[in-house]
């Protein structure tokens, strides 16, 4: 009987044959469409910490952190192959955070990018290679 309960308490990991690479998603503005960005920021950076009922509340009820999730599931499919669909998709939700007012935008800027970096560990070694870099969106169409 405990070797039937012990697997339920004590779950096996065992499924995951290797940590691959962990999308971060970077956002920059741009004056015009072919300007070369140079300043990037983290696109809902995680916080570094978060109260203890701000944590219990997040495990039932936490719609930002399930989009991210789904945001990111679209990053590693983009390291995988193109897909218009989910350039789009991350756009969008870019979008959105800049129409809702929580990302503000540079004065003067006209045009949104992001690109998508895999950030990597090799033994001690962490890498973070630029992945994706998504064409420029008119900001009037974003807000």
């Amino acid at each position: 009987m405990l070797k039937l309960i012990l697997p339920v308490l004590f779950p096996s990991w065992r499924f995951f044959s290797s940590i691959g690479p962990s999308p971060r998603i970077h956002i920059a503005f741009l004056k015009n469409e072919n300007d070369e960005a140079g300043d990037w920021q983290e696109f809902r950076p995680k916080p570094f910490k978060i109260s203890f009922a701000k944590g219990l509340l997040r495990l039932f009820h936490n719609p930002q952190w399930n989009e991210m999730l789904y945001i990111n599931t679209c990053a590693e499919r983009l390291f995988e192959g193109y897909s218009e669909m989910r350039e789009q998709e991350i756009m969008h939700r870019i979008q959105s955070a800049i129409k809702a007012g929580e990302i503000s935008t540079n004065t003067g800027a006209r045009y949104v990018t992001y690109r998508i970096s895999a950030l990597m560990r090799e033994g001690q070694v962490v890498s973070q290679p630029v992945t994706f870099i998504a064409n420029p969106v008119l900001l009037k169409d974003a807000v």
